[in-house]
């Protein structure tokens, strides 16, 4: 089955917001660091590389959107958008190095004892830092969530963290104007664990896209419902999924009737590709079509308060009645949707049978339309006295 292409929008957006988010961090850090040399604190300073390090996940993100945006072509057939993987990776090695830097110069501070200055200048504008930070963190949540990139999620998380940190250079700079100058240099290498932290989990979650590691529980359980959702799906026997950049491709197996024909198959397989290429996180789907596993069939009767009803449109209601091979496990009273109606009462309970999944219909008379709808869905019809 054919896969499907997205719109480009989400990914548009995702790459304008990272473009914004990298201006605004690279102008954040460079203040952090004037101050810190202002100021002389080390935590502020650690903070300074934070934010530093903040910048390469970022233009990471808007490099590999900007990318991820090129159209497939015979060379990337799935696409380009494992290059927004690509980078994180790459970006985690350079914060991995820039913790290391943060580490060697809070540890300088503990020998060096530097005092502080200009208190409240520090700590006002730290705050104002914290709002900044606040302020692109809920920018990024909403941008990672509008065009599913995983590095802008990451990002957004990490921007979170940048709040804390904040708040821990705040205690760090007033414990060194205090006479603790060894505070920052504590409150430094935190914030050096905090960097080590987001680069392990930007990695993790790097390789694991590269190496097309398998999809959460959750999303295999929403293809699933979806799947199944299509008429005349009897069962989906298998889900394998791989993350791409900000999207899932996904392999599906589903069971058909067995007296669905090529043609008949292959138009419920397309429509389970239409809906699941609908869903905002997958780009590509592969839908394969197998026999059920199951014996599972179930047949329609048309019925009336009496019994059996002699006319398949005109019962008010159809007994469903659900077997395992022969044996007879289950009956269903359902409301027929076309009884009452003037016209086309049984074509309107053909196309309702065939939505409940009914493989089989069992009746004394029914129109040339309703049985043509049935049969054409694959359900075997049944007309007593003739068969």
């Amino acid at each position: 089955m054919c896969g499907y292409s997205k719109d480009g929008g989400a990914l548009r957006y995702g790459e304008h917001v990272a473009r914004n988010v990298t201006i605004i961090t690279f102008f954040l850090a460079l203040t952090k660091f004037v101050l810190a040399r202002y100021t002389g604190s080390v935590s502020i300073l650690a903070d300074a590389y934070h934010s530093f390090a903040d910048l390469i996940p970022i233009v990471a993100a808007w490099t590999g959107l900007r990318i991820a945006r090129r159209p497939r072509d015979e060379k990337f057939p799935y696409g380009y958008y494992k290059a927004e993987n690509l980078a994180a990776f790459l970006a985690s090695i350079f914060i991995f190095i820039l913790a290391y830097e943060i580490i060697m110069e809070s540890i300088s501070r503990f020998h060096e004892g530097a005092e502080v200055s200009h208190t409240l200048t520090g700590i006002s504008l730290t705050l104002v830092f914290v709002l900044i930070s606040f302020l692109l963190y809920r920018y990024q949540l909403k941008a990672a969530r509008e065009s599913n990139s995983q590095a802008l999620l990451a990002n957004a998380r990490e921007t979170k963290m940048d709040i804390f940190s904040s708040m821990l250079v705040v205690v760090g700079f007033a414990c060194s104007s205090m006479g603790y100058p060894w505070v920052g240099g504590v409150v430094g290498i935190l914030l050096a664990l905090l960097v080590i932290h987001a680069g392990y989990e930007s990695m993790r979650d790097s390789i694991l896209s590269l190496m097309d590691a398998g999809i959460p529980e959750e999303e295999i359980k929403k293809i699933r419902e979806t799947a199944l959702s299509v008429p005349r799906v009897k069962e989906v026997k298998a889900v394998l999924g791989r993350r791409s950049g900000p999207f899932v491709m996904v392999e599906v197996e589903i069971s058909v009737p067995e007296n669905l024909n090529v043609s008949q198959a292959h138009m419920v397989a397309t429509e389970v590709e239409r809906k699941l290429t609908a869903m905002k996180e997958i780009d590509h789907a592969t839908v394969h079509v197998e026999p059920p596993s199951k014996k599972h069939r179930v047949v329609a009767v048309p019925i009336d308060e009496h019994g059996p009803a002699s006319v398949f449109g005109s019962a008010p209601y159809f007994e469903l009645r659900h077997y395992e091979g022969e044996k007879l496990i289950k009956r269903e009273k359902v409301k027929n949707p076309g009884y009452g109606n003037k016209v086309k009462k049984g074509v309107k309970a053909a196309l309702f049978l065939i939505e409940r999944g009914v493989d089989e219909v069992h009746t004394r008379r029914i129109g040339e339309d309703s049985r043509e709808i049935l049969e054409d869905a694959g359900v075997v019809v049944h007309i007593e006295g003739k068969d």
